[in-house]
């Protein structure tokens, strides 16, 4: 049981709280997912739970928080670890060993368990996490998923009572993220550990839990159930992003039609919406082609394998044009992150070429492509090391030579335009996931490249800033250049992304126009498209992608 009462919590040097009079109570056994706005207040809210807040952020706090009948005001952070255990958004803030299992078996050792236990514990959290492949491999050699899944790992192997979740699936392909789920939700059926989930992919979650409780500006502004929240007249104002299959109910329901309860599924989404396809009176979508300009990016051939002997990529070869929005997708550690890195020269060719721009990448410094290429880390305290946001942005313009008059007038506009001004003073590395996201993302469109390079840049982005960022990459896109989106988010790439590559084990399996890509696939279809499939018979696409588009068709 969790009981929270009035809790108010400021941040040491912050005048605006974190969180506003916040009251709540969890039953054991429940499954909450917490989502809403970036820099709510989900992720502090959680920090309170295991007594993280106040005893490690300080900061001014008030109001009650009982868990499991104990005060985590009054109670160590590690009398809480049993009790509560908590995945971070950023797992890197999580690990501390140097290989798998040594990690896995960290937090038990730290806790005096027997050895017998320990190893039973890791061997258990190895085999619900699927880990055996990876098990005694380092972990700075893991990709951002893999690392993602031992962080989960070692909080199951304490086996506590209440599992928290900062966005477990943020860095993981759609396979991973199901599963991960999957293995979650089972933990809260089976084994009755109480789940809470902060999440912004809603289509991924909404119908594995109990309630859903949406937090902006530190305030609770909903609090029911997923149906009731998502059905209601004010979900629009939430500041959440809504699952396709509910953008298309609602969507159809104002146009008159009734069809029944709001699905949480595609399978109910199909069951109530037949009717209404059945009905359809133009089954065409228009064509849509984008003509693009010459190649800027070329790779031929191009192999890596790094001193450990991983081979990462297998023979790729490539061309992206002036204009084109390319998604690069695949399941983790396919080679997606390692085969970007070579555009902007992090990482050199084992064998094959890669030119930007005419110039051989593999014979060319860092700095001379940072002229042509901007990169966008998949994790953003890569990033930051500025005492400022300001700073922040102002020091690739500077690094690029750009004069005193033209740093200021692009440090301003970049700030306004990821709606960052009012974070101009505030320490980066202070800052919530997404928006530590926003200032990296920023620092790099400053300078203007012709080719912006982005990992994972909607990872712990909700869907109001998420949609203000695709709206400017297209912009970008539009006056000639390039744009290479590194990501898992299907959703974001079937609305957005003009052509899509996806990898496999360091090679290409497919590469073409989204429709091609992502039409009737298992995994990398978006929800829509997993619905539509069944109204075939009724003469319906079958390529339809997006919630705008069925209603397109629908209308």
């Amino acid at each position: 049981m969790i009981s929270i009462r009035n809790l108010s919590f400021s941040y040491t040097d912050t005048a605006k709280p974190a969180l506003q009079k916040v009251s709540i109570s969890v039953h054991d056994g429940e499954f909450i997912l917490l989502t809403g706005p970036s820099g709510g207040g989900k992720s502090s809210l959680c920090r309170c739970l295991n007594g993280l807040i106040p005893h490690f952020y300080g900061g001014k706090i008030g109001g009650e928080i009982m868990v499991q009948g104990v005060n985590t005001l009054e109670s160590s952070t590690r009398e809480m670890a049993t009790r509560v255990g908590m995945v971070f958004q950023d797992p890197e803030n999580q690990l501390v060993t140097l290989d798998t299992e040594r990690e896995i078996a960290f937090g038990l050792e730290n806790l005096a368990f027997p050895r017998m236990l320990i190893i039973k514990r890791m061997e258990e959290s190895i085999d619900t996490l699927g880990l055996s492949a990876i098990r005694r491999r380092a972990l700075n050699e893991l990709s951002g998923g893999e690392k993602q899944k031992v962080a989960i790992a070692s909080v199951l192997a304490l086996h506590p009572k209440i599992l928290v979740l900062d966005e477990p699936t943020s860095e993981l392909d759609p396979k991973g993220a199901e599963d991960v789920l999957a293995t979650v939700a089972r933990l809260n059926e089976e084994l009755g550990i109480t789940v809470i989930l902060v999440e912004h992919r809603l289509d991924r979650v909404v119908h594995l839990v109990d309630r859903m409780v949406v937090l902006n500006g530190g305030e609770i502004v909903a609090d029911d159930t997923p149906r009731k929240v998502m059905g209601g007249r004010q979900a629009a104002a939430l500041g959440i992003g809504l699952p396709p299959i509910v953008k298309l109910f609602r969507g159809i329901q104002s146009d008159g039609e009734k069809v029944g309860e709001l699905p949480l599924t595609v399978k109910e989404g199909r069951a109530m919406m037949a009717e209404a396809f059945q009905n359809a009176k133009r089954h065409t979508l228009p064509a849509k082609k984008r003509t693009v300009g010459k190649p800027i990016v070329s790779l031929s051939k191009l192999c890596h394998t790094y001193s450990n002997r991983i081979v990462a990529l297998r023979e790729v070869s490539l061309e992206f044009h002036e204009g084109e929005f390319i998604a690069i997708m695949g399941r983790n550690a396919s080679g997606k992150t390692t085969l970007v890195k070579h555009i902007n020269g992090l990482l050199k060719p084992t064998r094959g070429t890669v030119s930007v721009n005419g110039v051989d990448a593999g014979k060319s410094t860092i700095a001379a492509l940072a002229r042509i290429v901007g990169f966008v880390f998949q994790n953003p305290n890569d990033h930051l090391f500025a005492d400022t946001v300001e700073e922040e942005v102002a020091f690739t313009l500077k690094s690029l030579g750009f004069p005193d008059e033209e740093v200021i007038r692009r440090t301003d506009e970049v700030l306004e335009q990821f709606n960052l001004t009012r974070y101009r003073h505030s320490y980066p590395r202070s800052l919530s996931g997404g928006e530590r996201q926003r200032v990296a993302l920023a620092s790099v469109v400053a300078a203007g490249p012709r080719v912006l390079i982005l990992d994972e840049p909607t990872r712990g982005m909700e869907y109001s800033l998420k949609t203000v960022l695709m709206c400017f990459l297209k912009e970008y896109r539009d006056r000639g250049n390039t744009i290479i989106l590194v990501t898992h988010d299907v959703e974001t790439v079937a609305e957005h992304a003009d052509r899509v590559v996806l990898l496999s084990e360091g090679r290409i399996v497919v590469d073409g126009d989204r429709r091609q890509v992502l039409s009737k696939a298992l995994l990398f279809s978006p929800q829509i498209n997993r619905l539509v499939q069944a109204f075939e018979k009724y003469d319906v696409p079958g390529d339809i992608l997006t919630a705008d588009e069925a209603l397109e068709i629908l209308r």
